[in-house]
């Protein structure tokens, strides 16, 4: 047991030299390009995001996207209008048939 517990030990003294050595080459290659940053810097902020939004909403960009979403929805609703109106003339008209077939055979 004892043997045993000394090699592990010795495994995980490799193992912890192996990680120093790669910490301090990730260090040294962090360090080369670029300086050190705030963690806080690099999250950003609910106000900053709030404010970008509101500049996209205001662009003239979206002002033109919204008013040609209006224009095809108003074109959808019309569309939508003249099809209900065909298909109840539909229906007349084949009720209308389906009622002389039913007095033509009678």
């Amino acid at each position: 047991k004892k043997a045993k517990m000394q090699e592990q030990l010795k495994t995980i003294r490799l193992l912890f030299k192996r990680l120093r050595v790669i910490y301090e080459k990730c260090n040294e290659s962090c360090l080369q390009g670029m300086e050190y940053m705030h963690i806080e810097s690099l999250i950003p902020l609910k106000e900053e995001w709030d404010m970008k939004s509101e500049e996209r909403k205001t662009s003239e960009q979206y002002r033109v996207a919204c008013d040609e979403s209006k224009e095809v929805m108003e074109q959808v609703v019309l569309k939508n209008r003249q099809l209900k109106e065909v298909i109840d003339n539909l229906r007349r008209i084949i009720w209308e048939i389906n009622t002389m077939l039913t007095m033509r055979r009678s």
